[in-house]
């Protein structure tokens, strides 16, 4: 009997537990509303709206959900409108904050996207942008001079490459019958051309239209015949040049020209289109194929080029400071090489003055009796690891002063003590094989032509590690080390930056004369660097560079840093609001040349110019110093690496107990524009030397 109560006790039990979580899962379940109120955070302000007319730039906006909806998302009505209307979070419950960033609208049409608060498959609100068209355009990739495109007398397929945000059509408006259209896509227009089986040339043309617009565009297509190049002459480079003007011109006369190959396809040390030639009258030219895939002629090939009807043009290039503004064949089709020989090549023409550079334009020549200015890391200092994306930067007031965004420059010196510059892409295969030497010897390399503002600027590039004959052993150059700072290839604390090499001492005028290792305002730190340490293999598979740099220890050397480069209150110039890299030296019985060799760039907001000045104390009133040059900070976001520079010193820096060298900035003008300088901007230095020749 008792058994028989416990038993039912305890069923008792079990039945009353279940009831009640029966009951509290009833009473858990959630009850949600409808009510949806949305607000734009304008300076911390709350506004009610739910349609936007969004820039044509794009627009981010910030807003306020009040809901009792419980959990909820956020998506368009049209899927596609994802790709320009991005929001974050996308998906909530009940009240949040999230963002909605609308991307610029490069298409020449309006565009509405209705993003929609939606919550258990209904949509509970909506938030409306819109944004009007941009702009209708049509661009051309091709360099065709004059709009004249020359095809094979054989027949060909060719492209022609459009970048438009408008829908378009291409119509042969003249001579069709040769002339076809092929394939069509959204950023190419095929034509087929067919064999020329006439004794004439003939001539057709494509108007290519915007529709909706008045924007057309013409192109002339121009096939000659197949008795062209049987009956043409052969000419001489030299006899080329000399029927242009100032390098540019048509050739009308029928002739041909045969000549070495004397750049490299396969370096990755020249542009991908263009193949340099040179012959026997020891002139040479810049031939640009149509495209990248034409330019397949290894180096020391013996080729054949019909140059009727082609057009010389000045390499003016894109964006900032970019173009050589140097002569070069533009548009060249590869019907117009006729024949290719596998060949020994060209010998380099042998000279020992880098004044003479500018009668060898494009010419190989083997520049003897030459060191390199400032030795330090490898043939490219930059930071490989950095985003393609980084290099799309419009503008910097320090560019025409610098390198260019692909190129890095290396300061030569030859025996005459002419300076020139190694230049080197960074797409070079060669570009990390080995260090700086630090020695003399010959450099072989093909002389090319850079525009910088007005001037133009003749440097070497390197087809191969086999191009760099100067000495690793550092008594076979001229210019003898009295000093050097740095590099520093760890990052530690310092007490004070002494010299490597010699007597000296590195300070900022506004800090404390150690290094601290993170960033300070008052202070010198150690900062990230591009210069490589040690060499390093190319891996073909994936195109890196082994060991990896970015700002790995022992791989790369770093940089001291600093900031508040101008207004400083700790700044101990008296006279000067810039702050100044201060180098404390003797050269008690040096009496040779003396330059200063240095390398260094500032960030975007960082400064650009600075005033090479000296004085025998650090606390000289500005007065007593005497000034040697203003230089130009690279911006390092323009070049990613460390501009080298080397500057002669004056007599009075001969042979001083005390001399004190400063960098001081002079403007207050930022590197990346004409602004002030930016507090938080840095300036950094890789290595200080002082040289005695």
């Amino acid at each position: 009997m008792k058994l028989r109560l416990y038993i039912d006790r305890v069923l008792y039990g079990v039945v009353l537990c279940l009831a009640l979580m029966l009951a509290s899962c009833q009473q858990a379940e959630p009850s949600y509303g409808t009510s949806v109120k949305i607000c734009q955070l304008v300076d911390g302000q709350e506004v009610e709206v739910t349609e936007f007319e969004t820039s044509l730039n794009g627009q981010m906006y910030e807003f306020l959900l009040y809901s009792d909806i419980g959990e909820w998302q956020l998506k368009p009505t049209f899927e596609e409108d994802n790709e320009w209307c991005q929001t974050w979070p996308s998906e909530g419950k009940n009240d949040a904050r999230f963002s909605l960033k609308v991307f610029e609208n490069k298409t020449a049409y309006p565009r509405t996207c209705e993003m929609n608060v939606v919550a258990r498959g209904q949509v509970m609100a909506t938030i409306t942008f819109n944004q009007t068209a941009n702009l209708p355009i049509m661009e051309f990739a091709y360099s065709y001079p004059d709009d004249v495109k020359i095809v094979s007398e054989a027949g060909e397929r060719f492209k022609v490459r459009i970048n438009s945000n408008i829908e378009w059509k291409a119509v042969v408006t003249q001579n069709s019958g040769w002339l076809t259209l092929g394939e069509k896509v959204d950023n190419y227009q095929e034509f087929v051309v067919a064999p020329n089986d006439t004794d004439e040339e003939r001539i057709s043309s494509v108007t290519f239209r915007a529709l909706g617009t008045d924007i057309e565009h013409i192109l002339y297509v121009q096939q000659g015949t197949s008795a062209d190049f049987d009956a043409a002459s052969k000419s001489t480079i030299a006899d080329v040049l000399m029927q242009l003007e100032e390098g540019v011109g048509t050739i009308r006369d029928n002739i041909y020209v045969q000549g070495y190959v004397i750049s490299d396809p396969a370096s990755g040390n020249f542009d991908d289109m263009q193949m340099v030639v040179m012959d026997d009258s020891q002139k040479a030219i810049c031939v640009e194929f149509e495209d990248i895939d034409s330019n397949i002629y290894p180096v020391n090939s013996l080729v054949t080029l019909h140059l009727k009807d082609m057009a010389f043009v000045l390499d003016t290039g894109v964006g900032v400071d970019e173009g050589t503004n140097a002569p070069k064949i533009a548009g060249f089709p590869s019907s117009r090489v006729k024949a290719v020989e596998a060949s020994a090549g060209i010998a380099p023409i042998e000279i020992d003055s880098a004044a003479d550079l500018a009668d060898y334009e494009y010419c190989l020549v083997k520049l003897s009796g030459v060191e390199y200015a400032v030795p330090y890391g490898t043939y490219v200092n930059v930071n490989e690891d950095f985003n393609g994306d980084y290099l799309d930067y419009a503008y910097s007031a320090s560019q025409p002063y610098n390198t260019f965004y692909n190129e890095y420059v290396h300061p030569l010196r030859d025996a005459h003590d002419n300076l020139t510059e190694l230049y080197t892409r960074r797409t070079a295969k060669f570009r990390a094989a080995r260090l700086i030497p630090e020695g003399s010897g010959s450099i072989t390399g093909v002389v090319m032509r850079r525009t910088k503002g007005d001037k133009a600027v003749y440097h070497l590039r390197m087809r191969s590690l086999e191009d760099d004959n100067i000495s690793d052993d550092a008594t076979t150059r001229r210019a003898r080390t009295i000093m050097q700072i740095g590099p520093w290839t760890e990052r530690k604390l310092l007490d004070k930056i002494t010299a490597s090499v010699g007597t000296g001492h590195l300070n900022s005028s506004a800090t404390n004369e150690g290094l601290i290792l993170s960033t300070s305002s008052v202070s010198v730190f150690a900062s990230d660097s591009w210069a490589r340490s040690v060499v390093s293999t190319l891996n073909e598979t994936n195109g890196k560079w082994y060991p990896i740099y970015a700002t790995a220890e022992g791989v790369t050397y770093f940089s001291v840093a600093a900031l508040n480069w101008w207004g400083n209150n700790y700044n101990r110039i008296a006279d000067c609001d810039g702050v100044a890299w201060v180098i404390t030296t003797t050269t008690t019985g040096v009496e040779g040349q003396l330059s200063l060799d240095w390398t260094m760039c500032s960030s975007s907001g960082g400064p650009m110019y600075f005033m090479v000045e000296y004085a025998t104390y650090e606390d000289a009133p500005l007065a007593e110093w005497t000034q040697v040059a203003e230089v130009v900070a690279a911006n390092s976001t323009m070049s990613y690496g460390q501009k080298m520079y080397t500057l002669d010193l004056p007599e009075g820096c001969k042979n001083v107990p005390n001399l004190v060298i400063r960098l001081r900035v002079s403007q207050n003008l930022r590197a990346k524009n004409t602004s002030a300088i930016d507090a938080s901007g840095n300036n950094k230095i890789g290595m200080i030397r002082l040289s005695s020749r």
